[in-house]
């Protein structure tokens, strides 16, 4: 079993209140992590560190959540990719597709989407 503290999750959503709430509770649960804005702010941290997973919005400005997704699919060391979003240009068929692992619709149960990252790392 992989310790969670060894885990660093991007956690990327343009709202801060939802922003925070989910880093909270990450790092409640023994997540490291790390929280960007923006698709392109996403991009960026992901050029500088590693990390084990992406929760991410899919609708913002400045770089929505395929940007973010298209960038994951092209690193030798491929992190897990999860949708969270309450508005998508994009069918939930078509983000699996493209790669991410699970696609949940806001609002969303907050104990479910870490129960199913969970059981994609053990």
């Amino acid at each position: 079993m992989i310790s969670k503290k060894n885990i660093t999750v991007l956690i990327i959503d343009d709202e801060p209140d939802i922003l925070e709430l989910m880093e909270e509770e990450f790092r409640y649960c023994g997540y490291n992590t790390l929280t960007a804005m923006s698709g392109n702010e996403a991009v960026q941290v992901l050029q500088k560190t590693p990390v084990d997973i992406v929760v991410s919005d899919y609708k913002m400005p400045n770089g929505n959540g395929m940007v973010v997704l298209d960038y994951v699919n092209k690193m030798s060391s491929r992190p897990d990719f999860f949708f969270v979003s309450g508005q998508a240009d994009v069918s939930i068929e078509d983000a699996l597709k493209a790669g991410a692992k699970k696609f949940f619709t806001k609002p969303f149960d907050l104990d479910e989407l870490i129960r199913q990252i969970e059981s994609t790392v053990k």
